[in-house]
């Protein structure tokens, strides 16, 4: 007597495949999301360590953030640094270069400063840039508070100062 194979088997090897098949689907779907997500996470990684990178060196060169779309207040001028303290001098680069109120052309002028004047490094700077056109040059560049030898204190362009003695190139005076 012969047995013919029954419909059983088939049936055994039919459910056995669909299950291995779903079990790839499901693992494959399982192994993207978490592809996805060491990606998502390696991405703001990075991000958050070019901000702690740019930060490091906004902190490093003294500068503080400063929000220029509120009017800064009028603080008292900070004390004169007794012996032995470090001051960070600035070099006006631009003959004629406007010392503002604030941070801004809309601001009153302070002072009027010559090529290489030396100015105090207040530890302020703009958290926003201005693009301004100074002849045939067109600077984008933040502001930063300043003290000059009289004691007046006040804004310079971002542009028309520097660590060094130079003389900002392609600026037309007055």
């Amino acid at each position: 007597m012969s047995k013919k194979p029954g419909l059983l088997p088939k049936l055994e090897f039919l459910v056995i495949g669909i299950l291995f098949f779903a079990f790839l689907l499901w693992a494959m779907s399982r192994c993207n999301a978490t592809k996805r997500a060491y990606q998502e996470k390696a991405a703001a990684e990075a991000r958050d360590e070019a901000a702690a990178d740019s930060l490091d060196r906004l902190l490093l060169e003294g500068y503080t953030p400063f929000d220029t779309a509120v009017k800064p207040k009028e603080a008292p001028p900070p004390p004169a640094p007794g012996p032995g303290e470090r001051r960070t001098i600035l070099y006006v680069t631009i003959d004629g270069m406007n010392m503002r109120s604030g941070p801004g052309l809309n601001y009153r002028i302070v002072e009027r400063l010559k090529l290489f004047d030396e100015v105090e490094f207040l530890g302020e700077v703009t958290d926003s840039t201005q693009e301004i056109n100074l002849g045939q040059i067109t600077t984008d560049e933040p502001w930063v508070k300043v003290r000059t030898r009289k004691g007046n204190t006040g804004w310079l362009y971002g542009a028309g100062a520097s660590y060094y003695k130079k003389k900002l190139e392609g600026v037309e005076t007055d």
